[in-house]
């Protein structure tokens, strides 16, 4: 899980091989992603977390998706 992470709101690209975030927003700012440097998958049981590490327009930040509860967060990474 990371660490204080904020609730956000998505938009998602959709194609044959998976989904990947493109924007997200939290407290009216709208964050642009400009690349997905990593992505990972954890299950925990029936629990399905996705998880982006993104190069975006306000710097880097971590994305979390969780499957079961259809539900973005997004955190920055340690010492920013």
């Amino acid at each position: 899980m990371l660490n204080n992470k904020k609730p956000v709101k998505a938009i998602v690209y959709f194609d044959q091989k998976g989904f990947y975030p493109i924007r997200f927003s939290y407290d009216g700012i709208k964050i642009y992603i400009y690349t997905i440097t990593y992505l990972w998958r954890e299950d925990r049981g029936n629990r399905r977390i996705y998880r982006f590490s993104v190069i975006s327009s306000e710097g880097p930040y971590v994305l979390e998706y969780h499957d079961d509860l259809k539900k973005w967060y997004c955190s920055r990474p340690r010492g920013w």
